[in-house]
Formats: structure tokens, C-alpha cells, sequence
């Protein structure tokens, strides 16, 4: 990926674990609505800060991080803040934001320029977020790429969504697709053709991502599969 990077997206996840509560009135209502519903705030504050604790050790900034330590600042979501901690991380937040913002509009200026020689189906295919690959098959001699998508929780909202690749020159994912939710994806010329690279959620953690590319010539994109992949098991023919 060249905009949305997968540490550009962990940071992103990191800022959105950065939300305090307003006060010791909200806090401890927070707590109430946990009971009521049958809920353990404690152990769910620290799963959730266990599972985070990876990227924010290698993303938060030493001067935080220390903090921490200090006990100014509770991630596990045990205690209130101190107030110079929570406005260190409004101040980090905020830079992040402006990250993202600006790789954001980096892209779609790109994008925009190169628009008129991409693919027609390039509107559905930036609307795949939350999209779940499924099955994938290969062609024998690596031209042909089907992917079938479960696109209920995509912006498309289809139950399945087919994507067939043709003159493929270039193919590579860091891992298996399958069972991967799509999260951001770029398109690009390449040659003749046009490039696609995906950023996707593997399903083991904010620490092992996966990215997918492909260059091709020429893809459609179709909401029901035009052929049964269920039974590939994502192997090539």
C-alpha cells in the first residue's frame, strides 16, 4: 500500500481507543451499564487494552508511554486520566487525524487525476469495505483471478460479490485471503492496465495484516458469483 498503510491503520485503531470519559459521573455510568447488561467491565477493558497493548507499545510516543507507567494515564480503563495526560493524547490524536487526513487526500488527488483510464467498475470496487473474501481460484497459468466476496456488511450490501481479474501480469498477498474483511484499497494505472492493492483484515490481530495486489487489464464485478468457488478452498486450479 502506498496511502493507507497497515501502520497507518494500526494508528487509527490506536486513536480510537483514545476516548476518556468526561468525568467521574460518566464513568461510573459507563460501569452501571455494564451490570445492567450483564457485563464485565473490568474484563472487558483489559481484553481489550490486551489486544491493543502490541501497536501501542510500538506506536504511542516514549513521553505517553511513560505516563503510563507513572500511572497517569489508565488504558485498562480502571481509573480516570490526569488531565496533562489526557491533553497529551488529544494533542497525539489530533496528529494522527492530520496523517490520515492528509495520506486520505494524497490518494484521491492521485485518484483523480488517473480516474479516466481506470476500470468502470472502480466505483465498486471503493465501496468493498467490510466485505468478507470467501473462496478464491487462480487459473492454471495465473491470468484469471475470481474472488467471491460475503458484501452483507459492505457499502455495496450484497450477499455475494464476484470479482473476476483478467490479464493478470502480477499477483501477491502476504498470506491466505480467505476468511480476510477488506479494509482500504488503491487503484492505480499500470501499463496498459491498472493496478489494485487492498489493505485486509486477517482476523489475527492488529500485528499480522494482510495486503493483496494485483495488476491486470481488465476486471468485472458482479453481485452474484457467475461460477460456484465454494468448493476451491482458495487453491489454484
Amino acid at each position: 500500500m502506498k496511502y493507507f498503510t497497515a501502520e497507518q491503520y494500526r494508528k487509527m485503531q490506536i486513536r480510537g481507543f483514545l476516548v476518556f470519559h468526561e468525568g467521574e459521573e460518566d464513568y461510573a455510568a459507563d460501569k452501571q451499564w455494564y451490570v445492567e447488561n450483564d457485563r464485565d467491565y473490568e474484563a472487558e477493558s483489559l481484553a481489550f487494552y490486551t489486544y491493543m497493548e502490541p501497536v501501542i507499545t510500538r506506536h504511542m510516543p516514549q513521553e505517553l508511554q511513560e505516563a503510563i507507567q507513572r500511572g497517569e494515564g489508565d488504558l485498562k480503563r480502571m481509573g480516570m486520566p490526569s488531565p496533562e495526560f489526557r491533553r497529551k493524547a488529544e494533542a497525539w490524536k489530533q496528529k494522527l487525524q492530520r496523517e490520515w487526513d492528509e495520506a486520505r487526500d494524497a490518494y484521491w488527488a492521485r485518484y483523480k487525476s488517473i480516474e479516466s483510464e481506470l476500470p468502470e467498475e472502480r466505483s465498486m470496487i471503493h465501496r468493498l469495505h467490510d466485505a468478507k473474501i470467501i473462496a478464491e481460484r487462480i487459473s492454471e497459468d495465473g491470468k484469471s483471478i475470481e474472488l467471491l466476496l460475503d458484501g452483507s456488511g459492505s457499502m455495496l450490501g450484497h450477499d455475494h460479490l464476484y470479482l473476476q481479474f483478467e490479464e493478470v501480469t502480477h499477483y501477491e498477498s502476504l498470506s491466505s485471503l480467505l476468511d480476510n474483511h477488506w479494509l482500504y484499497e488503491e487503484l492505480d494505472v499500470s501499463g496498459s492496465g491498472f493496478e489494485l492493492r487492498a489493505l485486509l483484515d486477517a482476523g489475527s490481530g492488529l500485528q499480522d495484516m494482510n495486503e493483496l495486489l494485483i495488476r491486470a487489464s481488465r476486471v468485472t464485478v458482479a453481485t452474484e458469483p457467475a461460477v460456484d468457488l465454494s468448493s476451491s478452498n482458495g487453491q489454484s486450479d
